[in-house]
C-alpha cells in the first residue's frame, strides 16, 4: 500500500479577524512522532492543501504565514475566502468557519522524490499512472493538467444548512455530489473575477500530485493542491479554478509536480491483538488461527444446548492470548439452560419479537456482564452469536467508556447460518464509528476475518489482506448463476487480461459470488493473480464459492440494499445475466444518474460467439435516450461489445485518458 506523507485534517482553533477578501483563522494539526522526524528541517517543503469538499463549494483557504511547530502540533494562520463569487457562499462564510471546521492537511512534498519529465513519460507509458488526455509534460518535469469539457454547477442557490451539511458532516461530500451536477461544454469559459469547478480523470496507484500555480495565465487553482495515490482514480477528481484578471480565460489548465508515495507495510491485526501464531503462508489461509480460536469458543460455549439460540455464550477477557494457552476468560455468562419463559430465550434472544418486548419480560442477556469491565480497559468481548438488539445497546455503552476495543464472534444467526440481516450491517457500522474491532471465526470458511470499512461499506477479509483490499481498484463484475461455455469462458478471461495489462496488477474483481459466470470469473481472475470478493445473497440457486478473498453476506430480504456494497466498485461490467442481472443493471444506471455513484464507464459484455445477447436492451437504452427518459450523457458511458479487445480502447476513450 502506498500513501501520502500528511497530517490528518487540521481544524480551526479561532476566528482571528477579518480582511478585504475574507477572515482570518488559526488551525492547528496533530502530527504524529513519525511525520516529525520526516519533516525534521524541512519545513519548508510542506504544502498546504485545503479540504477538496470546501474547494469545490468555491471556499479558498490559503496560508498566511509558515507553520509554528510545538511538541506534537502546528499552527498555521489562514485566510478563508469565497473565492468563486457566483455561487453565492459569501453571505454564509462567517456562520461555517467556525473553530471545529477541518479546513485541510499538512503534506510533506520534497523535492528528492520529485519524478523529472522522462520518469512521469515512462510511467504514462507503462500504465503504472493514468492522466488525462492533452496532457503536457514540460522540461522542468511538470505534469501539465487539462480538465474534460465540462463543468460542475448547482440546480439552485445553496441555503445555510446545505453548506452546513457539506462541510461539516461524514457525509456531506454525497450531499455535494446530488447538489452539484456536471454539464457539457464545448469548451470552459472561465469568467474574469470569478470561478468555476471543473473535472479530469485520472488514476494514481503509487504516487501523488500536487498542483503547482506557477502561471495564472490559464487560471489560479484553490488551495486543494494534493491528490492522493488510491483515492485519486475515477472521472471526477474536480479542479477547482478561478481567474484574477479581468480577461476572459478559455481552457484552463495547472501544472503539477509528481513524487513517488511511501510504501506502506501491510498491517496484520489478528484477534488477539498480536501477530499471527505460527509460520503460516498468507496467501493459503490461515487455518492454524481459526483452528486455535474455534477450540476456545467450543470451550466456552460447552453444554447441550450450544446450537441454539437460548445459550448465548458471552465472555469478556482482558488478555486474549491468555486464552491460547488454556486461561480463562475473566468474565463469562451463559444463558440458563431452561429459562423461565421462551420470550428470555430463542424468540427475544433472536430479536424477532415485532411488538417489541412486552414490559413485563425480563430480558435474559450476557452482556451484562459488561457493567463489570473498568472504563478504558479495551478487552476483548466474545461472543456466541452476533449481537442482537439488546446485546448490541449495552455493547455501545461499553463502547463510549472504552470498556471494550475488539469483538469475536462465533455464529452470525440461528435461521438464516452466515448471512446478516440489515440491522446486522448497521450494527456494524456502529461498531466502526465506535472504533470496536469485529472479527468473526468462520465456520463455513474455516477461518478468522476481520470486518474493514472501504468508504461507507464493510467486508471481511484476512488480516494479511486487509491493505491490499483497500487499495486495489475494484471491477464489479455482474453475471448468471449458469455456466458460460468454453469459448465464453476464455474471452471473459481475456477481458480481465485487457484490463490488468491497462491498470496494473493491483486491481480486484467483485462479483456476487454465486456459482457459474461468477465462479468462473473468480477463478480466472485467480489465476491472474487477482484478488476476488463476493456479495454473497441468501438464495436457493446460489452456492457460496469458498476462494473470495474479501466478502460479505445479505439475507435474502436484503437483495437490494446488497447493491450499496458494490458501491466500492469503479467500473461495472455485466456478462450474460438473467432477470436477477437485469435487477442489478437497472439499479447501477439508477444510481448513477442519481449520483449516488460516480457516473463511469458501463460494459456488456458477450463473448458466446452467437446472437449478440444485448441486442434488446441496447435498442430499448437508445429508444429511451431519444425519448429523454434516460440522459444521453449515460448512454455515451455505455458499451455493448462481444471484442474483449475493445475495452480498453474504450476505457481509454470514456475516461479521456492519455
Amino acid at each position: 500500500m502506498y500513501a501520502t506523507p500528511e497530517t490528518g485534517d487540521g481544524w480551526i482553533t479561532h476566528l482571528v479577524g477579518a480582511d478585504d477578501e475574507g477572515l482570518i483563522v488559526e488551525a492547528r494539526f496533530a502530527m504524529s512522532p513519525r511525520f516529525r522526524s520526516l519533516v525534521k528541517g524541512r519545513q519548508t517543503d510542506l504544502v498546504f492543501a485545503a479540504r477538496s469538499r470546501l474547494a469545490r463549494l468555491g471556499i479558498n483557504i490559503c496560508p498566511l504565514a509558515d507553520p509554528l511547530f510545538n511538541s506534537d502540533h502546528c499552527t498555521l494562520r489562514l485566510q478563508v475566502v469565497a473565492a468563486i463569487r457566483s455561487y453565492g457562499i459569501t453571505e454564509h462564510l462567517r456562520h461555517i468557519v467556525i473553530p471545529g471546521l477541518r479546513v485541510g492537511r499538512l503534506v510533506y512534498c520534497p523535492q528528492d522524490n520529485r519524478l523529472h519529465s522522462a520518469e512521469i513519460h515512462r510511467l504514462i507509458r507503462s500504465n503504472d499512472i493514468q492522466v488525462p488526455a492533452g496532457f503536457s509534460v514540460d522540461s522542468k518535469g511538470y505534469l501539465i493538467l487539462r480538465p474534460q469539457q465540462q463543468i460542475f454547477r448547482f440546480l439552485k442557490p445553496l441555503t445555510l444548512d446545505e453548506i452546513t451539511a457539506v462541510a461539516t458532516h461524514a457525509d456531506g461530500k454525497d450531499l455535494l455530489n446530488r447538489l452539484q451536477i456536471r454539464e457539457q461544454v464545448d469548451h470552459i469559459e472561465l469568467p474574469p473575477q470569478d470561478g468555476l469547478v471543473t473535472a479530469c480523470s485520472m488514476f494514481l496507484h503509487r504516487h501523488y500530485v500536487v498542483l503547482r500555480n506557477l502561471d495564472d495565465s490559464l487560471g489560479f487553482h484553490l488551495q486543494a493542491t494534493v491528490l492522493d495515490p488510491v483515492s485519486t482514480r475515477g472521472t471526477n477528481i474536480y479542479l477547482e479554478f478561478i481567474n484574477r484578471s479581468d480577461q476572459l480565460i478559455i481552457n484552463p489548465a495547472v501544472a503539477a509536480s509528481v513524487h513517488e508515495a511511501i510504501p506502506i507495510a501491510p498491517s496484520r491485526r489478528y484477534w488477539h491483538g498480536g501477530p499471527a501464531s505460527g509460520q503460516v503462508d498468507p496467501e493459503s489461509g490461515d487455518e492454524t488461527e481459526y483452528r486455535r480460536l474455534s477450540e476456545i469458543f467450543d470451550r466456552l460455549e460447552a453444554g447441550p444446548l450450544k446450537d441454539r439460540y437460548s445459550h448465548r455464550m458471552v465472555a469478556v477477557t482482558l488478555r486474549p492470548e491468555t486464552l491460547l494457552d488454556g486461561g480463562s476468560p475473566d468474565w463469562i455468562w451463559t444463558q440458563p439452560e431452561t429459562p423461565l419463559d421462551p420470550r428470555r430465550g430463542t424468540d427475544l434472544s433472536a430479536g424477532l419479537i415485532a411488538e417489541g418486548l412486552a414490559l413485563d419480560t425480563r430480558a435474559e442477556y450476557g452482556t451484562r456482564i459488561l457493567e463489570h469491565v473498568p472504563d478504558g480497559a479495551r478487552a476483548t468481548l466474545l461472543l456466541g452469536y452476533f449481537p442482537n438488539l439488546i446485546e448490541h445497546t449495552e455493547i455501545c455503552a461499553a463502547a463510549l467508556r472504552e470498556r471494550i476495543g475488539r469483538i469475536l464472534f462465533h455464529r452470525v444467526s440461528f435461521e438464516h447460518g452466515p448471512f446478516l440481516s440489515a440491522r446486522d450491517h448497521g450494527r456494524l457500522a456502529d461498531y466502526e464509528g465506535l472504533g470496536i474491532e469485529v472479527f468473526w471465526c468462520n465456520r463455513a470458511r474455516g477461518h478468522v476475518v476481520r470486518h474493514v470499512f472501504r468508504g461507507l461499506r464493510g467486508y471481511f477479509t484476512a488480516p494479511e489482506k486487509i491493505d491490499r483490499f483497500r487499495s486495489s481498484l475494484i471491477f464489479a463484475i455482474y453475471g448468471s448463476t449458469q455456466p458460460l461455455t468454453e469459448s465464453a469462458a476464455q474471452q471473459a478471461e481475456r477481458l480481465l487480461v485487457n484490463l490488468k495489462a491497462l491498470f496494473g496488477s493491483e486491481i480486484s474483481i467483485l462479483t456476487g459470488g454465486g456459482p457459474g459466470a461468477m465462479l468462473q470469473i473468480t477463478n480466472a481472475a485467480h489465476r491472474l493473480g487477482l484478488l476476488v470478493g463476493s456479495s454473497f445473497i441468501e438464495t436457493v440457486d446460489q452456492e457460496p464459492n469458498e476462494t473470495a478473498d474479501y466478502y460479505q453476506t445479505f439475507q435474502a430480504r436484503s437483495r437490494q440494499a446488497r447493491q450499496r456494497w458494490f458501491e466500492i466498485a469503479s467500473f461495472h461490467l455485466f456478462l450474460l445475466g438473467g432477470v436477477g442481472t437485469l435487477e442489478e443493471i437497472g439499479l447501477t444506471l439508477t444510481d448513477m444518474k442519481l449520483g449516488v455513484i460516480e457516473a463511469a464507464p458501463i460494459v456488456f459484455f458477450d463473448g458466446s460467439g452467437d446472437s449478440f445477447y444485448w441486442e434488446g436492451l441496447q435498442s430499448q437504452l437508445s429508444r429511451m435516450a431519444k425519448c429523454g427518459r434516460m440522459p444521453s450523457w449515460l448512454l455515451d458511458n455505455v458499451l455493448m461489445t462481444s471484442d474483449p479487445d475493445a475495452i480498453p480502447r474504450f476505457y481509454k476513450r470514456a475516461l479521456r485518458l492519455g
